[in-house]
């Protein structure tokens, strides 16, 4: 292989003894620091400024250049392991922000479809894929015949599994639940959109069905998967690296809520995460876009504590579903860093309280804008901007 497509040594290459004590060290002590900070996030107390992530390091594969993956990142545990490890370490020793680190087995978005039927494909330094050619659920009778999942057998969940228990004998950072898909976008993943629309018109009992056994599949394996990793039932480390801790028992993922209608979301959706919310003592959901239009269902969803909103760059929507939540649910309002970072970090921080807030910026785009350069200029770049987005950020606060 040329020096070009070899993965890049920083990313493979496992901690020695001592950065490992040098990293618990510094571990130990933003856990303290952000432990506080996101208790006053949950309490909506008035604050000089709120948590503000930086990040670099991420868990998922979405944004990186493929040049610095490993080939064998969602097939080798303890490539993955390595990887994780070393990219936080790195993005610790020299960004003080809020980011707490954890450990995450990750296989895309798909885990818990593939245990329902759906089939995987894996195409080359990418997410794990769902088949989007094939659908296990095309007919009210295939919801009739359904199962519910079993995390030892089916899928991907019992590979996921081996991946928590070896994460947390090989790592002394927390491990966390795999990415977790809510009822909604597990059910589109089962049928595709255009017949899970159809089936919610023309057999709301079946759609009725199929949410009930998709959400009990879901209950069972966080349950499953905090038993393996020793998490109690209502803490959870993070919300897609958001830190939350005992302030909440689980998140997911609910990107497709911005699609729906209010009165179908309210029917078919709603009564479903409420029920996986609950189930943990209350929790995070995440979503991508605007769902502003679904506030009040919001409002009225049992056990929701906070919204993790990758907002893409659209602040008015975020400031007007805060005036509609305000000190009743949390926001973690996320995006990818835009060039223009100074602009949009303006425009959010005076239009935003920051009362029930939390400032996430994931600074990986970047590397993927450098596709064909040398991995030192990667790396080197990578560092410059994250550390100037920081030190907006920071100095935004101070001067204030």
């Amino acid at each position: 292989m040329t020096a070009q497509t070899q993965t890049p040594p920083w990313t493979t290459v496992p901690l020695t003894e001592d950065e490992r004590a040098d990293f618990r060290r510094r571990f130990d002590a933003r856990l303290a620091k952000v432990r506080a900070k996101t208790a006053d996030v949950f309490a909506f107390r008035d604050v000089k400024a709120p948590p503000y992530i930086v990040n670099s390091a991420l868990y998922w594969v979405f944004g990186l250049d493929t040049d610095t993956l490993p080939e064998d990142y969602v097939t080798n545990p303890e490539v993955m392991i390595n990887f994780q490890e070393r990219t936080y370490y790195d993005q610790i020793k020299e960004i003080d922000d809020d980011f707490v680190p954890y450990l995450m087995p990750w296989y895309g978005t798909i885990v818990t479809a593939s245990a329902l039927g759906c089939q995987i494909e894996y195409f080359p330094k990418q997410d794990p894929a769902a088949n989007s050619r094939f659908y296990p659920i095309q007919t009210a009778a295939d919801v009739r015949r359904m199962q519910i999942a079993d995390p030892e057998r089916d899928g991907l969940m019992p590979r996921v599994l081996d991946y928590l228990r070896l994460m947390k004998q090989h790592s002394f950072l927390p491990v966390g639940i795999t990415d977790f898909q809510g009822p909604l976008t597990t059910a589109n993943q089962l049928m595709g959109y255009d017949k899970l629309i159809y089936l919610m018109h023309d057999d709301p009992r079946a759609m009725h069905e199929l949410m009930d056994k998709v959400t009990e599949s879901l209950i069972v394996w966080v349950k499953r998967q905090k038993e393996v990793i020793g998490e109690p039932l209502t803490e959870c480390i993070g919300d897609q690296q958001v830190y939350t801790g005992d302030n909440a028992g689980v998140w997911f993922s609910d990107d497709d809520a911005v699609l729906m209608s209010t009165k179908t979301y309210r029917e078919f959706v709603a009564p479903y995460n409420s029920r996986i919310l609950k189930a943990f003592g209350g929790g995070c959901v995440h979503y991508c876009g605007n769902a502003t239009h679904h506030a009040d269902t919001f409002l009225a969803m049992e056990g929701l504590k906070a919204l993790n909103i990758y907002n893409l760059y659209n602040i008015r929507s975020v400031a007007e579903l805060q005036k509609k939540l305000q000190d009743r649910i949390a926001l973690f309002v996320c995006d990818f860093t835009p060039v223009d970072y100074e602009a949009y970090f303006d425009e959010m921080l005076t239009t935003l309280s920051y009362r029930g807030l939390v400032v996430c910026s994931q600074y990986s785009p970047v590397v993927g804008l450098l596709k064909g350069g040398k991995y030192d200029a990667v790396q080197r770049d990578l560092h410059a901007g994250r550390r100037a987005v920081f030190e907006y950020l920071q100095n935004w606060f101070k001067q204030r």
